[in-house]
C-alpha cells in the first residue's frame, strides 16, 4: 500500500454552486500568501484549483465572529464574494454551534445564519447606485451606462460591496459571454474593473444568469451578481416581484428584497474535501500588500 507524507497547512476545499474555494484557517497561525503562492494554489493544473482562495481570521471589528480574507486567481484582493461568504458562515456556525453569526469582509459586515440542509441565508446591507459608489471614473447615470460590447448594451451599474455591471439579453444561452463581456468589464469608465453578468427574464420571479467575474473568469455560479441582477430588473421595471429565483449554470439561488432596501440571499455551501497544502504553495514570493477592511 502506497504511504504519503504530506506535512504542510491543512485547507478545506467547498463551493456554492460549483463556485469553489480553498480555505485556510489564518487565525491562530496567519496566513499571508504572495499573489505567486495565490496563483498556484488556484491554478487547477498545477495547484489544488479554485476560483478564489479564503482566508479566515480573527475579526477585528467588536460583535463579529471571523474576519474572511478573499484572494482571486491572480493574486488580487476582492471586496466580497457571496457563495465565499456562505461557505465560511457555514463552517464558523458549525464550529461554533450558534444559529447565525456576523461575518467581516472588505466589502462590510454580513449577517448569516442556517437553514435547511446545506444552505444559509446571507442578510445584506442595501445595494449602492451613485456612480462613485461603484465606482465610475465620471458622473453617469447608473440605470443604463453607455457602453457596448456586441450583443451586451446599456448594462445597469450597481455596487453590493464590489462591483457590477448587469446586461440583459433575450437568450442567456446565445451570448458568447467570454467574447464580449472583457470589453466592458475593462472599459476606462470603470477603474477597479466590474463582474459582468448577462441575465435573461424568463418569468417575473425567475432569472437566467451567467457571470463573467473579475479578473477575468466564467464562473458556475456567482451570490453577488444574483443580487444585482435582480436588483436591475426591479430598477429597471422588469419585474416588481420581491423574491427571484436566480437560474445559473451552477443551479439555484434565491433573492428576496426586504422592505427596507436590503436582501437575503439563499443558497447552499457544500464541502468537497480536506487536504494539505505543501510548502512550496504556502509562499513563493514577495509579499502582496494587504487591503484594509
Amino acid at each position: 500500500m502506497l504511504s504519503f507524507d504530506l506535512p504542510g497547512r491543512p485547507f478545506l476545499k467547498m463551493h456554492g454552486l460549483g463556485n469553489d474555494f480553498v480555505i485556510v484557517d489564518g487565525r491562530a497561525q496567519p496566513f499571508r500568501p504572495s499573489a505567486d503562492a495565490i496563483r498556484l494554489i488556484c491554478d487547477r493544473h498545477v495547484g489544488i484549483g479554485g476560483d478564489q482562495l479564503l482566508v479566515i481570521e480573527e475579526p477585528s471589528v467588536p460583535q463579529t465572529h471571523g474576519r474572511m480574507r478573499i484572494y482571486n486567481v491572480d493574486g488580487t484582493e476582492a471586496e466580497t464574494c457571496l457563495n465565499a461568504t456562505r461557505c465560511v458562515v457555514r463552517l464558523l456556525i458549525d464550529e461554533s454551534g450558534r444559529d447565525s453569526l456576523l461575518l467581516e469582509t472588505l466589502g462590510g459586515l454580513v449577517e448569516g445564519s442556517r437553514c435547511s440542509g446545506e444552505r444559509i441565508a446571507l442578510r445584506l446591507e442595501a445595494p449602492r447606485w451613485e456612480w462613485d459608489a461603484i465606482p465610475l471614473a465620471a458622473p453617469r447615470d447608473t440605470l443604463k451606462l453607455d457602453l457596448a460590447s456586441g450583443p451586451l448594451h446599456w448594462p445597469t451599474a450597481v455596487s453590493l460591496g464590489n462591483p457590477h455591471l448587469v446586461c440583459f439579453v433575450e437568450s442567456r444561452d446565445a451570448v458568447d459571454v467570454p467574447r464580449w463581456a472583457p470589453a466592458l468589464q475593462n472599459d476606462p469608465l470603470l477603474p477597479e474593473g466590474a463582474n459582468v453578468g448577462v441575465a435573461e427574464l424568463v418569468a417575473p420571479d425567475r432569472l437566467r444568469l451567467v457571470v463573467w467575474e473579475r479578473p477575468g473568469i466564467l464562473t458556475r455560479a456567482c451570490g453577488s451578481g444574483a443580487c444585482a441582477a435582480v436588483l436591475a430588473a426591479r430598477r429597471r421595471g422588469l419585474t416588481s416581484e420581491r423574491r427571484v429565483t436566480v437560474e445559473m449554470p451552477g443551479g439555484l439561488l434565491e433573492v428576496a428584497v426586504r422592505e427596507d432596501g436590503g436582501l437575503v440571499l439563499t443558497g447552499p455551501a457544500a464541502v468537497a474535501f480536506a487536504g494539505q497544502l505543501p510548502e512550496h504553495l504556502q509562499d513563493t514570493g514577495p509579499k502582496m500588500k494587504e487591503r484594509q477592511p
